[in-house]
C-alpha cells in the first residue's frame, strides 16, 4: 500500500497502528478497498456472511487473462471465495479429513520430513526458507495429494518455481516462470472427460466426490495455500524467536511451550496479513458508510495487534492465554487446514531445537516478500548454527 511506506514488506504493524488509530475503516487509493485494522470491525466482517461475501477472487491483469484461463477456472472454486451454502458443503468433508484428530496421526511422518531435511543441511550457514521451510511444506501437502515417485517428483518441481517466482515478484524473469508454472498447475492435473482422475487419496476422493474440476481446484487450492501459507508461518516463527533469543531458549528448555508458542507466532507474525470480503449491501462499520458492491481487506494481522482485545498486543508471549487471534480465520470460513499447518510449524520447530545447539540470524541476508500487501513473510532467511553431537529423538 503506498500508505504504508516503503518498510510495509517487513514490518507492517506501525502502518496497521496508526490506521487503527486514526482511521479504522480506511479508504486505500491502491487497493481500491477499505482496510478494516480493529478486531471488532474484523471479526464482525469475517462472522457476517450474509453482508460480507467471499467471492472477491483476485484480479488477473488484462495481458495474463488468456494464458491464466484454467487457472482463474479453478480458484474461483477454492473454498476461500465461496459463500454458504456451497461453502458449507464443500467446507464439511475436507475438514473432516484435515481434523486436528486425523492431522495428528500424520505427526510422526511430518517429523521425519524436518529432521530428515535439517540432517543435510550445513551447520555452517542456509537459507531457512529455501533449503527448510519450502520443502518441508510442499513435501506434507504433497504427501496428500500425490503417489511417490514422478508425481511428486513434478508437484515439488512445480511448488519450487512457484516459491521462487513469488520470492523474486519483482523481477521480469520469475515472474514469467510464475506465470508459466500457474498455467502448468491448472493444466497437468486436468484430465479429459472420461479418463481416470488425479491419483488423490482415497480420504481427499471421498471429500470431493467423482467432479474433474473440483478435484483439480482444491489440489490446486492445496499447492498455493496449503505450502506458502505453511512455510511462511516456520520462516515468521523462526525469525520471531531467534530475534528473541530468551525465547528460544525457554523453548528448548521447555517443549510443553510449543504449542501455545505456534499459536502465539500465529497471532503475532501471521503469513497471511488480510482477507478479502465484499458488501452485499449497504452497511455502515465504525461510522464509515460502506456501499454495496465495495470490496474490503479484513486486517487479521492489525486484530491481533489490536490492544482492546490482547494485553501488551506487541509482546511474543509465548504462555499466552486465552489467544483467540484471528490468523485462521473465524466462523463458517475457518481454515480447514490450520491444523496441519500448527503441526507441521510445531515440528519444524522441535527439529530445529533438537539438529542445533546454537541458531543464529545472519541479518545482512534477510528480504521480505513485496508482491502482496497480504502475505508476510521472509523470501530469504539465512541462519548458522552448531550442530548438536547427537540427534535427540523422543
Amino acid at each position: 500500500m503506498t500508505e504504508a511506506g516503503p518498510g510495509y514488506a517487513a514490518d507492517p504493524y506501525p502502518c496497521f497502528e496508526r490506521l487503527r488509530t486514526t482511521a479504522p475503516v480506511f479508504w486505500s487509493g491502491r487497493l481500491h478497498r477499505f482496510v478494516l485494522t480493529r478486531y471488532e470491525d474484523v471479526a464482525a466482517v469475517l462472522h457476517d456472511t450474509g453482508t460480507f461475501s467471499s467471492a472477491v477472487i483476485p484480479q488477473v491483469p488484462p495481458p495474463d487473462r488468456a494464458r491464466l484461463a484454467a487457472f482463474t477456472d479453478w480458484s474461483a472454486r477454492w473454498l476461500f471465495f465461496l459463500d454458504p451454502p456451497e461453502h458449507t458443503a464443500r467446507r464439511a468433508p475436507l475438514a473432516r479429513v484435515l481434523s486436528p484428530r486425523a492431522v495428528a496421526g500424520l505427526a510422526t511422518h511430518v517429523d521425519t520430513l524436518a529432521r530428515g531435511l535439517l540432517a543435510e543441511l550445513p551447520a555452517a550457514g542456509f537459507d531457512l526458507v529455501a533449503d527448510f521451510a519450502h520443502p518441508l511444506a510442499a513435501r506434507v501437502v504433497a504427501g496428500l495429494l500425490c503417489a511417490p515417485g514422478t508425481e511428486t517428483d513434478e508437484f515439488l518441481a512445480r511448488a519450487r518455481t512457484l516459491e521462487r517466482a513469488a520470492a523474486n515478484a519483482r523481477d521480469p524473469a520469475a515472474r514469467r516462470a510464475g506465470l508459466t508454472a500457474m498455467a502448468e498447475a491448472a493444466s497437468c492435473p486436468r484430465p479429459q472427460a472420461g479418463t481416470a482422475l488425479p491419483p488423490v487419496p482415497a480420504a481427499l476422493r471421498a471429500a470431493w466426490g467423482a467432479d474433474h474440476d473440483l478435484v483439480g481446484a482444491h489440489s490446486l487450492m492445496l499447492l498455493f495455500a496449503g505450502v506458502e501459507t505453511t512455510q511462511n508461518l516456520v520462516a515468521n516463527a523462526v525469525h520471531a524467536l531467534l530475534h528473541r533469543p530468551g525465547h528460544w531458549a525457554e523453548l528448548r528448555r521447555d517443549r510443553t511451550l510449543l504449542t501455545s508458542a505456534v499459536q502465539e507466532v500465529a497471532r503475532f507474525a501471521p503469513p497471511v496479513l488480510g482477507v478479502l470480503r465484499r458488501a452485499t449491501h449497504d452497511v455502515t462499520l465504525a461510522g464509515t458508510r460502506i456501499p454495496a458492491g465495495a470490496e474490503l481487506v479484513a486486517m487479521v494481522a492489525a486484530a491481533n495487534r489490536d490492544p482492546a482485545r490482547f494485553p501488551d498486543p506487541d509482546v511474543l508471549d509465548l504462555r499466552r492465554t486465552p489467544n483467540p487471534h484471528l490468523s485462521f480465520g473465524l466462523g463458517a470460513h475457518y481454515c480447514p487446514g490450520a491444523a496441519l499447518t500448527r503441526l507441521t510449524t510445531g515440528s519444524a520447530l522441535d527439529a530445529l531445537l533438537d539438529t542445533f545447539t546454537t541458531l543464529t540470524l545472519a541479518d545482512d541476508a534477510l528480504s521480505w516478500r513485496d508482491h502482496d500487501p497480504t502475505v508476510h513473510g521472509p523470501s530469504r532467511l539465512r541462519v548458522h548454527g552448531r550442530r548438536c553431537p547427537v540427534l535427540h529423538r523422543r
